[in-house]
């Protein structure tokens, strides 16, 4: 079964990253945005380096305190194991890339709230505010 990462990754004033996705019909929940951005774990990789990784790839930000938020498993059109951390933003907002998507920016909650999000995505941040530091032990620094 695949394996894919999300993250919520929070700034230190509080604001959410966000991407709204690529428009197109191969991928789950195209041109809608999401605060828990991520992809595919490769072969032999943890999870949570997965989601480090990602991070740099798509955005080319830094990060750290991950710490896992929920997980979950989907046996629809994109079947896998999808696991979703939580995370503080170490670069500055301002050298945010946005190399894959349409779009990608901090918001605040709030914000998050009026953006036009699929349910999953809105789902994870209801969960992540009920829990912004969802353990104590951390996946990785």
């Amino acid at each position: 079964m695949k394996e894919f990462v999300g993250v919520v990754v929070a700034s230190q004033e509080g604001k959410i990253l966000c991407q709204l996705r690529d428009d197109i019909p191969e991928i789950i929940f195209p041109g809608l945005w999401t605060c828990s951005p991520g992809g595919t774990v490769e072969a032999g990789e943890f999870p949570a380096d997965a989601a480090i990784r990602e991070m740099r790839e798509e955005f080319e930000i830094e990060i750290d305190n991950v710490q896992l938020l929920t997980g979950f498993e989907l046996k629809n059109k994109f079947p896998g194991k999808y696991y979703i951390f939580s995370a503080q933003l170490r670069s500055l907002e301002k050298n945010l890339r946005c190399n894959e998507g349409q779009q990608a920016d901090f918001f605040f909650p709030e914000e998050v709230f009026k953006l036009r999000q699929h349910p999953i995505s809105l789902s994870i941040l209801k969960k992540y505010l009920a829990n912004p530091n969802p353990s104590d032990d951390q996946v990785t620094k």
